[in-house]
């Protein structure tokens, strides 16, 4: 009877713990549709757990990205139609004014990573111009390290609004490169100290409320500066395998967005706008990105 009274003890603060600390998930889907387009980085995927443990939090995730060709148009050289899927391990930690991620990704690039599958999926609800794999590599390992840390700027500040530093880099045997940007944020309640996934180049897990804190809406714009020192998504052209798209070092991007959050569940919007990303490209491109986390 002891044993049995303990064992229930025990599972009431298991329980309580879970319920003051409960897991999270959050979906995060980047695509160019927001744009009516469908080339070039064409859609993100991101589904991830995330967890309390101790004084961070632990995030394990899953990653697909989708890139090819511009679909409505043939050109004199393009991207090639390339797929990653990773698996995510991340940390992040959390303190007035700090938010710092670290994440480790891996996976495979290639026919393994189901991107011709997932486009094909896609496309039989939002129809668009095919699109030729046939060229896509074959199987490649994909394992990359990414460190962002989100710095509060406390000396810009005013009633209501404030200024978050994003910088970090992302090193990887398929792509590498390291970024800093500027978001100003303006809202009402807690979501005014959210920060944006589309400028962090991380796992971004959404904002929840603390016990007693209120419902609570923001907005931000951010510009993002990225020095690229490894691409080789662009090894080869999107329509001759023996032409190679020139990566641009330095790649620009732009970016306004709103997030709604409540104690139950957060939803945030994002349109982005980057730069030419290799010489060739015949302009700017634009997705828009969407999150949405559910605790459970």
């Amino acid at each position: 009877m002891r044993r049995l009274a303990a064992g229930l003890a025990a599972c009431a603060v298991l329980g309580a713990h879970a319920q003051a600390n409960p897991s999270r998930w959050y979906l995060q889907v980047d695509n160019d549709v927001f744009y009516g387009t469908d080339r070039w980085y064409t859609s993100g995927v991101r589904v991830a757990r995330v967890a309390q443990s101790g004084d961070h939090e632990v995030e394990w995730g899953l990653l697909q990205e989708i890139y090819t060709p511009e679909a409505k148009r043939q050109n004199d050289i393009d991207r090639p139609t390339a797929a990653r899927l990773l698996g995510s391990f991340a940390r992040h930690d959390r303190a007035p004014g700090m938010f710092r991620t670290l994440e480790l990704d891996l996976g495979v690039t290639g026919p393994a990573a189901l991107g011709r599958q997932a486009q094909e999926l896609i496309h039989r609800i939002v129809p668009a111009p095919h699109e030729d794999w046939s060229l896509q590599r074959g199987n490649r390992l994909d394992a990359q390290a990414a460190w962002v840390q989100t710095q509060a700027l406390e000396s810009v500040r005013g009633a209501g609004w404030h200024a978050n530093l994003h910088y970090g880099a992302v090193i990887g045997n398929q792509i590498a490169f390291a970024h800093g940007g500027l978001e100003l944020r303006w809202g009402h309640g807690a979501p005014g100290e959210l920060s944006t996934p589309v400028l962090r180049f991380a796992a971004t897990p959404p904002f929840t409320l603390a016990a007693g804190e209120r419902d609570g809406w923001s907005s931000f714009a951010g510009v993002n500066v990225r020095v690229v020192a490894r691409n080789q998504l662009l090894d080869r052209s999107g329509l001759d395998p023996a032409v190679t798209p020139e990566r641009r070092d330095v790649v620009y991007r732009a970016a306004v967005g709103l997030t709604w959050v409540t104690r139950w569940s957060s939803l945030a919007f994002a349109l982005v706008q980057d730069s030419r990303e290799f010489y060739g490209q015949r302009r700017p491109h634009g997705f828009g990105s969407i999150t949405l986390e559910l605790p459970f």
